[in-house]
């Protein structure tokens, strides 16, 4: 037998033990980008209803109401893997807090995580805004502009 045959023979069984593990290192990075992208749109859908609720003007229940319909608004059909959604609102003291949390499932075949003994991985987004008068918001911002001109700006 020639060297040469052997030679493929051996390349052959290399790969077929090196495969699954890249194919795993694969697989795990590409969950890692969807943990990524949901805790990030997490987060920003959060900043989003929270700001929307910080706006309102009348009360705190008002408030409350109007930053869960904006978390529920705005979230839906953004997330990738995420399942099992729970939305919370909190309105203390002087600002309004929204979170998000959910679960992650990643595929049962991925060896490290049988070992670990879990299939899910929990994400969680939250952010929060301090309550703003949104009229006068609107009346600062015109006076900021109106001194950036007055002072020599565009």
């Amino acid at each position: 037998m020639s060297v040469k045959k052997r030679l493929a023979g051996s390349y052959t069984i290399e790969a077929a033990l090196i495969f699954p593990l890249i194919m795993t290192v694969i697989v795990f990075l590409i969950y890692c980008s969807f943990y990524l992208h949901d805790r990030a749109v997490m987060q920003s859908c959060a900043y989003q209803a929270a700001l929307k609720g910080s706006m309102e003007r009348r009360s705190d229940e008002d408030m409350a109401r109007e930053a869960k319909r904006a978390a529920d608004y705005n979230i839906e059909g953004l997330l990738l893997r995420t399942e099992g959604l729970e939305t919370r609102v909190d309105v203390s003291g002087s600002s309004v807090t929204v979170s998000y949390s959910g679960y992650l499932m990643v595929p049962q075949n991925i060896v490290f995580m049988k070992i670990a003994g879990f299939d899910e991985i929990k994400v969680e987004g939250s952010s929060s805004a301090s309550k703003k008068d949104a009229i006068e918001f609107i009346r600062m911002c015109r006076g900021t502009k109106n001194l950036a001109e007055n002072v020599g700006g565009e």
